[in-house]
């Protein structure tokens, strides 16, 4: 996986989960705590330090950096899921009362 898609997937997946995170935490007064808050905050540190680490390793091996993307690349399309599934469920299940 080239940078150029290890970029795209990683700051996709940095938005979707910091957004995820910043509403979850403005919910709690509206809806209660709920324990997925921490999930996605700690999904949006994930996010995160990729993004960081991959300007870390820019003086590493050009085989090294290359591993280093296509993993974190799928880590980061995984995020990504797990961010709009989780937000799909909580949705369902403190917003609108429909789930079970």
């Amino acid at each position: 996986m080239g940078t150029k898609t290890f970029r795209v997937v990683t700051s996709i997946s940095m938005v979707l989960a910091v957004t995820a995170a910043i509403l979850s935490i403005i919910g709690v007064p509206i809806t209660g705590f709920y324990p997925a808050i921490i999930v996605f905050v700690l999904v949006a540190l994930i996010a995160i330090a990729s993004k960081f680490y991959a300007v870390k390793i820019s003086n590493r091996s050009s085989d090294f950096q290359r591993n280093y993307y296509t993993i974190s690349t799928i880590i980061n399309l995984l995020i990504i899921l797990v961010v709009l599934w989780m937000t799909f469920v909580i949705v369902h299940d403190r917003v609108l009362h429909d789930c079970c």
